[in-house]
């Protein structure tokens, strides 16, 4: 048999851990693990992988391509591969019927994206409550994200419409009525954080510590602490998007600790892994939630490691560096991030706190592609699934600089810190999108991946659910 691609001598991480294999490759598809050198098998090309790790390529489960401009898709796409990102998930939000705005999404991203991309949307309309089981059914989509802090007019500047706790149940029960389904929640308290807002600025209080103090962490767990009640009731599962603090992380703990009928997950970001208020990035690291303090930062690696948390996302927004540079009060929120998942991960997890290979590939795989019906065919190294995989060389150093991910946003918190652990390719389904830092894949070669709705949640089989009687849950 004479394959497309036979990557040689690789040490391959699996769920079970991590073993020197080959790996066979052919029509995108990976199609065997074999013992090193197998010399029964002929390929068209074969890539040495000899002292590199070779990981499934990384699904990021919480981008916003469009944000920062019409380009994005190609711009952050290429950012996101040099990251060993071989897939995103991407909100598309605002006002109009989604059967009018997925299309024009399809349009660009088909023309420009070099990575696979799956989508959510953001329900916030009684059309779109009334059209959410039709997205699923003929758009693909069965992930939605609601915005707990966007009441009144607060969502404005995205489209997004202000709704109430009303509109919060009504949508839950929508998810929980089809198996498969997914409700993001952004939990934030938003009528809290309009009082302390006005208290902080007349305070003096300025930076990041200004705006956590704004937005702090209770508004946050309160959000969680509600949200996890009502999908409860509805048994719609639950993911609670960008969770930042250590309160936040009890209350999941909790929730989780009584009976659910429904699974609830968690996603962290790789700024709240690495960043704190006093951060010398400023208002660069302006977010929603805010980046916390330093006993967060070591509650959400312990989270990474025990369960707690199942996947990490960028909450990737690429608007240009000179909406960062006001004062935090006008300073844009959001940050680019795809491409520093897998190296922050290595860097400060595996190397600096002994974080296994193979957890690391749930959080940055296999979990998400469980979560959002993207397995098996993606998230795992598997004869079988999509040939995403990333090689990896665990001991390059390298010094992060405004360039190293390449984003038209022209920054990243990164700058000036030395980080451990970096790839070396990016191929998506068998085609090398990234080489040595260089992008090589031409624009609009990424797949739109429809999901469907009507088979049970795929398992995932974390300590974190263990609590649980959903029958979809392991």
């Amino acid at each position: 048999m004479t394959l497309d691609l036979l990557i040689r001598g690789g040490e391959v991480v699996l769920p079970s851990g991590v073993e020197r294999l080959d790996i066979g490759v052919d029509d995108g598809k990976i199609v065997a693990l074999l013992s090193p050198r197998s010399d029964d098998m002929l390929a068209t090309e074969t890539l040495d992988a000899t002292g590199l790790c070779v990981f499934p390529g990384v699904i990021d489960p919480h981008t916003h391509f469009g944000l920062g401009g019409d380009q994005d898709w190609l711009t952050e796409s290429r950012s996101a591969a040099i990251g060993g990102v071989t897939t995103v998930i991407n909100y598309v939000m605002g006002g109009a019927s989604y059967f009018e705005q997925v299309p024009r999404e399809h349009e660009t991203a088909d023309k420009l994206s070099i990575v696979d991309y799956a989508l959510h949307v953001v329900p916030c309309t009684q059309t779109h409550l009334d059209e959410l089981h039709r997205y699923s059914s003929e758009l693909g989509i069965c992930s939605f994200k609601y915005f707990m802090n966007f009441r009144g007019n607060e969502g404005a500047y995205l489209g997004v419409k202000g709704t109430d706790d009303a509109f919060l149940v009504e949508y839950l029960k929508r998810v929980g009525e089809i198996d498969g389904l997914v409700a993001n929640i952004h939990p934030e308290n938003i009528e809290i954080v309009w009082a302390l807002r006005q208290q902080v600025r007349e305070s003096g209080l300025d930076g990041l510590a200004a705006w956590d103090a704004a937005r702090p962490d209770y508004v946050e767990a309160e959000g969680i602490v509600r949200a996890a009640f009502y999908a409860d009731l509805a048994r719609a599962p639950l993911y609670v998007v960008h969770v930042s603090a250590a309160s936040c992380l009890d209350e999941i703990r909790h929730a989780r600790a009584r009976p659910r009928r429904a699974p609830l997950y968690a996603e962290t970001c790789p700024h709240y892994l690495t960043h704190t208020v006093d951060s010398s990035c400023g208002t660069r690291a302006k977010v929603n939630p805010p980046i916390r303090h330093a006993h967060d930062v070591a509650a959400l690696w312990d989270a990474l490691s025990d369960g707690t948390i199942q996947t990490v996302g960028s909450d990737h927004v690429a608007r240009h560096v000179s909406f960062k540079d006001d004062d935090i009060w006008s300073a844009s929120a959001g940050m680019p991030g795809a491409g520093s998942i897998l190296t922050v991960l290595l860097s400060e997890g595996y190397h600096r706190r002994g974080l296994p290979l193979e957890r690391i590939a749930e959080l940055t795989a296999g979990n998400a592609a469980d979560i959002f019906g993207l397995a098996p065919v993606k998230g795992r190294i598997a004869p079988g699934a999509d040939a995403d995989l990333v090689l990896v060389d665990l001991a390059a150093e390298r010094a992060v600089d405004a360039g190293t991910w390449q984003s038209a946003a022209g920054y990243n918190l990164y700058e000036g810190q030395t980080l451990k652990g970096w790839p070396t390719l990016t191929l998506r389904r068998g085609e090398v999108l990234v080489r040595d830092g260089e992008v090589v894949a031409p624009s609009g070669t990424g797949t739109y991946l429809g999901r469907r709705s009507g088979a049970a949640l795929c398992k995932v089989g974390l300590r974190a659910n263990s609590h649980s009687d959903s029958k979809e849950v392991a």
